[in-house]
């Protein structure tokens, strides 16, 4: 009898916890520069959820190396579900380019993913060349002169290597901590391709006819942008998957995590965050776990580059 109490207690404590949850603030972690595209995304996730929640949500940014070091840093914060990490599914694979081990995502669980990112190819505007083709052409008429900077994920520069080793271009390639810098970077003439996320600073860009869009780096076309093609549809052998999904410590309580998977689910179909991501040409929807886990997946595939390609 002692013992039925007992668990009936732990059981009723557990709902009791759950129900109170959260009773303080949540911080949202994003392992990337603020300004970026997925640090803006996240600030109106977080103003959304807030909102559904009760309590502040608050963007915590800890850039550096393409989002291991946050993810480092997120992983030693208490599992209690007050924290939150945002991550594009390939950071997964990034280590794999600085000749480390993959990410462990065993250690992190899905809330969900809210954004499938096309990864964009752009150049500058006054560059003299307008569409991929062309600068291919470019580029093989110059060798050496032309200078393109990564938007923070790695696995999404090396994709563009393997168009370059396999059309024979000699292009410099600098990675860069995040969508901000990169957009800093080509506008101010010191690169001339950068590539980014959809809604990074760099499309931001393009929308306003300041960047030419050249073509996708992920393996998906785009409803808004059909004219860019994908890699795979232009004859490479990779391409990338980037689903930006928020996610819990792997042993955060479960009770936790179905009430903000469900809070997730919930500002997704607010009209007003539609609005706000409309404005940045975004389409946001839930993605769940078999999803993201399958992007995982892909991302593993273009962890291959590194042993082709070599270290940067």
């Amino acid at each position: 009898m002692k013992k039925l109490l007992l668990a009936l207690c732990l059981v009723l404590g557990l709902s009791a916890s759950a129900q109170a949850f959260p009773d303080r603030p949540l911080n949202l972690i994003v392992p990337f520069n603020a300004g970026g595209s997925l640090d803006s995304m996240c600030r109106i996730i977080a103003e959304f959820m807030a909102q559904d929640l009760g309590k502040p949500v608050m963007v915590v940014n800890r850039p550096g190396a393409s989002g291991t070091i946050g993810f480092a840093a997120f992983l030693k914060m208490p599992n209690d579900g007050y924290n939150v990490l945002a991550l594009p599914t390939s950071t997964i694979i990034s280590p794999v380019f600085q000749d480390r081990p993959p990410l462990d995502p065993s250690k992190i669980k899905a809330l969900g993913g809210f954004l499938e990112s096309g990864r964009i190819l752009f150049s500058r505007a006054d560059a003299p060349f307008k569409t991929f083709e062309e600068f291919l052409a470019y580029a093989g008429k110059n060798p050496g002169k032309l200078k393109f900077g990564s938007g923070g994920d790695t696995p999404t520069a090396y994709v563009f290597r393997h168009i370059l080793a396999k059309e024979k271009l000699d292009v410099n390639v600098t990675l860069f901590n995040g969508g901000a810098p990169a957009a800093a970077a080509i506008m101010g003439g010191h690169v001339d391709l950068v590539e980014g996320g959809i809604g990074s600073p760099a499309d931001v860009a393009a929308t306003a006819g300041k960047l030419n869009r050249l073509c996708l780096l992920t393996g998906n076309n785009l409803a808004n942008l059909p004219e860019l093609k994908t890699p795979l549809q232009m004859g490479y052998d990779y391409a990338t998957s980037v689903i930006f999904s928020l996610f819990l410590h792997a042993d955060a309580p479960d009770e936790v995590q179905n009430i903000l998977t469900d809070s997730l689910k919930r500002v997704l179909a607010n009209k007003d965050l539609l609005k706000k991501f409309a404005s940045r040409n975004l389409s946001p929807r839930y993605y769940g776990n078999e999803e993201i886990t399958h992007s995982f997946a892909a991302g593993g595939h273009v962890g291959e580059l590194y042993n082709i390609l070599g270290k940067l």
